[in-house]
Parts: structure tokens; sequence; C-alpha cells
């Protein structure tokens, strides 16, 4: 039953009828179901008809739809042979219900016989004079070996009346029982009256943003009957400046989805984050990701974390992860800089580097005509004419890393010199941020605060990684500013009205800042000498070909610091290089490497002592000096297929 073809269609004829199209798919959703979906069965079923023109006979198939998908049967008299297929509700992206379709399905639509019509009518009828009603099934089967989705169209067409109407309402009972069953699966979208907003660079994809958007995204959220609002980006800072200053974003819309590199993704969590319901904001809009652009790290990550396809339609396989309708948590990384007595706040969604990849991201932009190309050649030269830089690394070693051995080379200062450090921001015991509770409502929560922090000016450039980002941390306090209203206000109102109080207070970090040591700090690893590349990184991917953290997920609450000090042979480093594809290029587990080795951690430091070097933040430029970072574990949700 299943076609091995990019493209499977079946042609299904129910109750003496054919099979026929819906109506032209737009960008539309219907806004409510309005059927009453308790009056309807779980399970649907009826027989069906394929003509087989080859062996000028007839096949008959049983349909059946229940939550689990469409379960299909088909028998041949000829050594009662079967053969039997489920589409997964999951792999179900929509359907479709009305009169044949005058356009034909992607596929095309080959023409059936009625075996209950007499012979010399069995041409189909015209548009107008048609009494049947058409089911389009659209789906995206799962294959394994090689990983794939493979596109399904099944068509049911309904004939069991004279009267179309009577026809339709059978063939819109099937369409609601499948769209009850999505919200079974989990999904979002049957139930949500809100549109997606589509965030699209024009100027993404070699400039052929907006025809990708059309010839491959477009069709995909017809099949699914996405609603959605497209916004054209015009210049740099748009995507960011229309979700911060947007009142009714939450209320409007369901979801973010950035058409572009990873460039565009920054804009927007920075824009998000600007707001003064920036909490709410991240917590009630999922953010998804469709690679049209060419810093594609975190379309590929989250693909890796699905297990879905990537490769060779990437923009194919992450719409269909955006229209699944579910997410995840994400980390995000808080990343704080202090060059030249200047003080900033960024926060990270890839990673952050010093020394030899950060040299080789940047300096290869010279080469930037020959395309992908740069970094290789770069990569050898800067092999040849190898550099170190000295400084100290401190990082704060992850739970499971707590009562492992210290590193030998770790060097620490005198331990009287400083004593532990508390954060003003208290975490739980599982390392998880909490509120502070209120002083007589020790139950109730309160909001928080956002900084009024802005970024500095960036320019996008495709890179191995991609976007920087940035915002602050955020904090909640206690207090009665609220107390009199608290009983007429709801808790987002709440939310916001304390955000709007306290929208002046910069929130503080939960690790030492930059201006306090934390050489004999509880939990702190200190290294000091000759480093050859540090680099940190929170997703598998740090572009599509870059498999950087193997063991990472996206809501691990763990920063991957790889750490390669002087010393380490060329042969080795080259060896490392060509193995950051398959992911192999990491010291194996109990494996003592000298120079190369990689700490799974919560928070880091990197402190040059030279004032001449490059540091990158998710591939992007930033100022040269002592930098910081901690992750704040499940800060956003982002839009996969598997859900939390």
């Amino acid at each position: 039953m299943t076609a091995n073809t990019a493209t499977s269609e079946e042609h299904l004829l129910g109750n003496g009828g054919h099979a026929q199209e819906p109506s032209t798919p737009t960008s539309s959703l219907d806004t409510a179901d309005t059927s009453d979906t308790t009056t309807l069965p779980s399970e649907l079923s009826e027989i069906f008809f394929v003509d087989n023109s080859r062996r000028k006979q007839s096949i008959k198939i049983q349909v059946k739809l229940c939550p689990e998908g469409v379960y299909l049967r088909r028998e041949t008299d000829e050594d009662d042979h079967i053969n039997e297929q489920l589409i997964r509700i999951d792999d179900i992206i929509g359907s479709r219900y009305g009169p044949r379709l005058k356009k034909r399905a992607r596929g095309g639509l080959t023409s059936c016989r009625n075996p209950q019509v007499p012979t010399g009518q069995e041409e189909e009828p015209e548009p107008d004079s048609d009494n049947s009603a058409y089911l389009y099934i659209y789906a995206y089967l799962k294959k394994e070996k090689p990983l794939r989705r493979v596109q399904t169209l099944r068509i049911l067409r309904f004939r069991s009346s004279n009267d179309y109407g009577v026809n339709l309402q059978t063939a819109e009972q099937w369409h609601h029982t499948i769209r009850r069953h999505k919200r079974g699966s989990g999904s979002q979208f049957p139930d949500s009256p809100k549109p997606l907003l589509i965030l699209l660079n024009p100027k993404s994809g070699s400039g052929k943003g907006r025809e990708l958007f059309q010839k491959q995204v477009a069709p995909l959220l017809s099949e699914a009957e996405a609603q959605y609002d497209l916004q054209i980006t015009t210049h740099p800072q748009y995507a960011k400046e229309f979700v911060r200053t947007r009142r009714d974003l939450l209320e409007r819309y369901s979801g973010i989805v950035v058409a572009s590199g990873d460039g565009l993704f920054y804009e927007v969590l920075n824009g998000l984050m600007e707001r003064l319901d920036w909490r709410r904001a991240c917590r009630e809009l999922p953010l998804g990701i469709i690679p049209c652009g060419s810093g594609n790290g975190l379309a590929k990550s989250v693909a890796h974390h699905c297990n879905e396809p990537y490769e060779p339609k990437p923009i194919l396989h992450a719409t269909l992860t955006c229209i699944a309708g579910k997410s995840t948590p994400m980390d995000v990384v808080r990343v704080e800089l202090a060059p030249r007595d200047k003080h900033y706040v960024m926060y990270s969604f890839l990673s952050v580097g010093w020394g030899l990849i950060a040299d080789i991201d940047i300096e290869s932009e010279r080469l930037r005509s020959i395309g992908a190309q740069r970094f290789t050649l770069w990569a050898i030269k800067r092999l040849i004419t190898l550099r170190t830089y000295k400084g100290r690394v401190s990082y704060l070693l992850s739970k499971k890393q707590k009562n492992q051995e210290k590193p030998v080379e770790v060097a620490r200062e005198a331990k009287e010199s400083i004593p532990s450090i508390r954060s003003s921001l208290p975490i739980n015991a599982n390392g998880e941020f909490r509120d502070l509770p209120e002083e007589e409502e020790e139950d109730e929560q309160f909001a928080d605060a956002i900084s009024l922090d802005r970024s500095v000016y960036r320019q996008h450039a495709d890179s191995w990684h991609s976007a920087m980002s940035r915002r602050t941390a955020y904090y909640s306090l206690g207090g009665p500013s609220l107390r009199s209203n608290r009983s007429r206000m709801s808790l987002s109102q709440r939310i916001e009205a304390a955000n709007a109080d306290f929208a002046e207070k910069v929130p503080t970090g939960t690790i030492p800042g930059l201006q306090i040591p934390v050489q004999g700090c509880e939990d702190w690893i200190s290294e000091e000498g000759d480093f050859v590349m540090v680099h940190a990184a929170y997703t598998t991917h740090l572009s599509s070909d870059v498999f950087f953290a193997p063991e990472s997920r996206l809501d691990d609450g763990l920063i991957y610091l790889v750490i390669i000090r002087s010393g380490v042979s060329r042969h080795q480093l080259l060896n490392f290089m060509l193995s950051l594809n398959t992911g192999t290029h990491l010291p194996e587990d109990g494996e003592n490497d000298p120079f190369i080795k990689v700490v799974p951690c919560r928070a880091f430091r990197i402190e040059p002592s030279s004032s001449d070097g490059i540091l990158v933040v998710d591939g992007e430029r930033v100022d040269y000096g002592p930098i910081q970072a901690e992750v704040m574990p499940g800060l956003i949700n982002v839009m996969t297929t598997s859900g939390q």
C-alpha cells in the first residue's frame, strides 16, 4: 500500500462513488470547529474501491479512521492477498473536504471508474452536476533507513446518496474526526483560533527567501490548514521591533516562526525579552525556525532532537516540524561581557568561542565570495600558523560532574582569599529558577522584572554558528504593591503590572559578576595557561554540518565547554577539525587526553591575559575582554514534533 516514491497518492471510491479533491487550499484555518465533537464517534469505517485498469477490475479497500490514524486494508481475489497500511495520526498534517478541486493535487489525480456505473457511463460528471463529496488526507510518512518523509495523499470520494448535501456531511464528519484525533495526539493547531506569525527575510537564501517560501513553505501550510500572518522584514532589527512593540502579540498569535537564518531568530528572541510581559511571552509563544538562510545550526539541532530528517529538503522538513503543533523547552544562555570598563549582557542560544574556531570564523570573512569553502581554506592557514592565547578559564561543574576527580592542571588561588558568594536569585535543589516568596503570602507568586539594556548593533553574515542573542536574567520580587488589587487581577495582569513597576531594575545573574573573582568559590574550577581554543556549545550543531556537542539536549541545562590546551599537535588538531561533521572529534568517555577535553558545566568564565584576540557569541564578533556565561534552563519553547 505504501509507495516507494517521494509522492504516494491513492484515489478511493466510496459506496458506489468516485474520489474528488476539495476546494483550493488557502492560508486560512477554520477559526472554530463547527461540528458538535461530543456526537462524533471515535471510529469511522467505510468500504471504498480503487480502479485497477491493468487487471480491468476494482479493488475493495476497507478504510477505518481511529485515534491512531487512518487504517487501510486492501483485499484482492488473487490468492486472497491482503495489504495493510496505517497512516499515523501524527503523520497526517491536515485534510480538506468539499467538491472536486479543479486544480490537480500535487502528484496528479488519475481518473477512476465507478464499478457500479454501467459501461459507457464511467466518465467523471461535470463539476456542476456531480453529487459526490471528497475528502483529501495529506500526510508525510516517516521512513527509516534512510530517514526521510514520504509525501502521501489519500483521496476519498463519498457518493452514498444522490443528495450532495448528505455526501458532504459524511465527508465533513471524517474531516472533523481527524481534527479531533489530532487534538488528542497533543497538536495545538486544530483548536487554536490564533494564526502563526511568520517573519520572512526576503534576502535570505542568496536573496531567494520569498521564492523559497512560496514554493516550499506555503503549500504545506495550506495542506495543514495553518492560519498565518506573513510579515516581510524590510530592514535590520525589523523583526525585533515588531515583536517588542506589538501590544496584542500574545492575544493575536499562537506562535512565531522565523523563515530565515539564525540571525532573525536572534532578533525575535531579543525583541521578546525587551517586552514588559517577556516571561509570559516566552512561556506562551513557542518559537519555530525554517532554515531559509545560511546559518542553520538551530534548525539542524531541532531536527536532531526530534529524530527528524534534515537533508535533502531542510525547508520542507523544518516546516513539518513547525506545523506539528507541539513544543519543547529550550535552554538560553546569559552572556555577560566587560570590555574596557564597559558592561553589557546578551543572550545566546548556540555558542561562545575563543581561539581557533572563532579565528577561522571571523578572519575567513575576507574570503566570503568563495562560499563555504572559505572555512576549509582558512582552517588550513590557521593550522600552519597556529596561535595560542594566554589566560584563565573557570567553570562551574554540573551536578553530574561535581563529585568526579578534579583535573590535574587546575590552578586555584588561595582558599582564604574569597568566601562563597550567594546569588540574589534563588535556585532550588534541581538548579532551576524559582520565585522569592512573598512576606505574608508565601503561596503567591509575584512577577518579573526586565532589563532595559539594549543590544549593540550587529551585522548578519553567513557563519559556522549563527545569530548572536542577548537578554538579561530574570528574577521575582516580593512586595505589597499589588496586594490591594490582587483579588480583581488575573495572573497575567499581575505579571504585567509587576514588570511595569520594576522595569527599571536590571536583574542580576545567579553567579558572581565579572568584577568578582571566582577562584576559591564553591564548585568553581579554574585553569590558567596557554590555550589553542575554548569553545562552549549548548546545541548539538553549530551549523548544519558541524556536529559539535553530540551529548547536548535542548533542555538539559548544560553548557558543553571544549578546551584545547597548548602543546596539542597539528596532526591531532587536523583530526579534530575533520571529525567535526560526524561528532567524533571529542575524547571518548573515560579517555584522559592531556590536551583536549570537554566539560559539561552550568557556567563558565574566560579571562584573556592580552588585549588582542577574537571572541564570538553565536558566530558574531563581540568586544574582546572578560566574558562569562550561565545557562538558564528551559527559558523558551521551540516547535518540535515530539513535544515536551
